[in-house]
């Protein structure tokens, strides 16, 4: 059970929408000042494999070695360890599914992994200190975009007092249960696949249409060069700035993160 309760801590608990190749992950590891030093992840698609061979600042969480566990008691033995450690870590839980499984049932056996994962965390949460959980591509394991009375929900609800920070990664705007979206008051947004998208989100953000479509044509523009974003960095009316990352491998500053004013982005 989470103890320390502590109602001054600033909620921090962000979302990421961006369509297919829009960044999400992307910006999950390399966006500055979201990320905290312990962190737990979820992580179905292996998106955050770390390679010792290789260095590079997309290797990991942003060149930051991730040990992956496949099973739920060698999981939690390393989370445990590592966050009873005091030391900076992150450590993520893939598990494995059999083949056999219809799509139904494998959604069913992920989302009942994820609730495991989602109580586990919600049992090391601690006021006194700073625990950050990421959750990839949650819509594939929600039930519905309403209401989320799951673990994850309480996660979302009632982490904050407990030092926990969530990180939820979404395709469209309309897959993300209004629980997690109305208690995340920073949010990050990456290129859309269609205008209907971009209005959508462009609402729910509170941003400028033009601004939420610049962003996807900026994308285009300059594929395999940079990937840029409008990011709320923290809740209330506006507080939205653009950022971009290099990603051109070929570059000194390959990897790192730029904000930028609205009247560079829409002189693009």
């Amino acid at each position: 059970m989470a103890v320390n309760e502590n109602n001054e801590l600033d909620p921090l608990h962000v979302c990421y929408l961006a369509g297919t190749g829009g960044g999400k992950t992307t910006a999950v590891k390399l966006i500055d000042g979201l990320m905290g030093e312990q962190v737990a992840i979820f992580d179905l698609y292996g998106d955050y494999k770390h390679d010792a061979r290789k260095n590079s600042p997309f290797n990991g969480l942003g060149g930051r070695p991730v040990y992956h566990y496949q099973t739920r008691a060698k999981f939690a033995q390393a989370f445990a360890d590592a966050w009873r450690s005091g030391q900076r870590f992150v450590v993520a839980y893939s598990p494995q599914f059999s083949e056999s499984l219809n799509q139904e049932q494998l959604k069913q056996a992920k989302q009942k992994e994820l609730h495991w994962f989602g109580r586990l965390m919600w049992a090391a949460a601690d006021g006194n200190r700073r625990l950050d959980v990421i959750i990839e591509e949650l819509a594939k394991l929600s039930s519905t975009a309403g209401k989320d009375d799951s673990i994850i929900g309480e996660l979302a609800t009632g982490g904050r007092k407990f030092g926990l920070v969530l990180h939820t990664i979404f395709q469209r705007s309309q897959e993300v249960p209004k629980t997690i979206w109305n208690n995340s008051p920073r949010k990050v947004l990456g290129a859309q696949e269609s205008k209907h998208d971009a209005k959508l989100i462009a609402v729910e953000l509170d941003a400028d249409l033009r601004d939420v479509i610049q962003i996807s044509l900026m994308n285009s523009k300059y594929y395999k060069q940079r990937l840029y974003y409008l990011v709320k960095s923290r809740g209330g009316i506006g507080n939205i700035e653009p950022n971009y990352i290099n990603v051109d491998k070929k570059s000194e500053s390959f990897g790192r993160c730029y904000q930028i004013t609205f009247d560079a982005l829409r002189r693009g």
